[in-house]
């Protein structure tokens, strides 16, 4: 174990008071340095949440329950007969479109849901009632409602929920007990959100997508699928919400960020989930957070004060 490796950026982090409370860096197969702020346990990881679903997808595809290029009112007819707005793009949204949240929504309809505890609603109703402005494809919007949509295809299509079928998939052969799920008011896997893990298994994850897929000889992805879901498939320049920043303008894959350095993408939750995957290195750095601030800051720090160690 390397004890000096995240010396700058521990005190980095204490300087700017950024709410760290495990990072994990893993290089060459092996874990090489953590740092524990707070005692690690299982935290929720937010849209870092959103990557495991992806790759539900590439198994799910690989094994022959659909296409990435399937259309999606294929698999919910009853919400299409119910849609009062045009269609006309609807009825061209894809799985792939899903992934690279290009479905033609302007803005992502579940932050226009009632949470409130107990409150029955219906995240596909959403997705479908809200409109399609954009051609399928052509415009990135951070969309929600995207990602449920992926679940709920694994469902439909596999038979068993999200939860079940990573677990079966990801989580048992990565030796991680079966993860909490948040699910939706219909008991289904949220998919954008909701998982909960450790920075330790969350690191294991990151490794198997540097890996490409494979973990202690076992494909447990198809190879080309971690290659496509790593590569751009939409273009984020135009993305430019207050909190954006270069890494947030460099495209995105199948539910992943590619970053600003180069050759090198991340699974990135709210509150500063991150798992940063840098081939070049051959290193994962995971960081489990609770900053409400200045998350970006965190992922910053990757480039100011580590990769250049690694």
């Amino acid at each position: 174990m390397n004890i000096v490796l995240l010396d700058d950026l521990v005190a980095s982090s204490n300087e700017q008071n950024l709410r760290v409370l495990n990072v994990v860096v893993r290089q060459n197969g092996e874990l090489i340095a953590r740092h524990d702020f707070e005692e690690e346990q299982t935290h929720l990881l937010y849209s870092a949440s959103k990557t495991f679903t992806s790759m539900a997808v590439g198994i799910a595809a690989h094994e022959g329950y659909f296409k990435l290029d399937d259309i999606i009112v294929d698999f919910f007819p009853e919400y299409l007969n119910a849609c009062t707005h045009d269609t006309e793009f609807l009825k061209r949204i894809t799985i792939h479109h899903l992934l690279c949240m290009g479905t033609g929504h302007a803005e992502c309809p579940v932050y226009k849901a009632d949470w409130r505890s107990g409150h029955k609603w219906d995240i596909c109703e959403l997705f479908f009632n809200e409109p399609f402005v954009f051609e399928p494809g052509t415009h990135f919007t951070y969309d929600n409602s995207a990602t449920y949509m992926l679940s709920r295809i694994i469902s439909s299509t596999t038979g068993t929920n999200l939860d079940d079928y990573l677990y079966e998939k990801i989580f048992r052969p990565l030796d991680i007990p079966k993860p909490e799920w948040d699910k939706c008011p219909l008991d289904f896997p949220q998919g954008f959100s909701g998982l909960h893990l450790t920075a330790e298994h969350l690191s294991r994850f990151g490794q198997l997508l540097l890996d490409k897929g494979a973990w202690n000889g076992q494909q447990l992805i198809p190879s080309s699928y971690v290659e496509q879901a790593t590569s751009v498939q939409i273009k984020t320049d135009d993305f430019t919400p207050d909190f954006a920043t270069a890494d947030h303008q460099q495209g995105y894959g199948y539910q992943l960020w590619i970053n600003s350095y180069p050759n090198s993408y991340r699974l990135d939750g709210l509150y500063g989930q991150y798992v940063v995957v840098l081939p070049d290195k051959n290193a994962v750095v995971t960081y489990v957070s609770d900053e409400p601030d200045h998350m970006t800051g965190i992922l910053e720090m990757t480039w100011d004060t580590l990769v250049d160690k690694l």
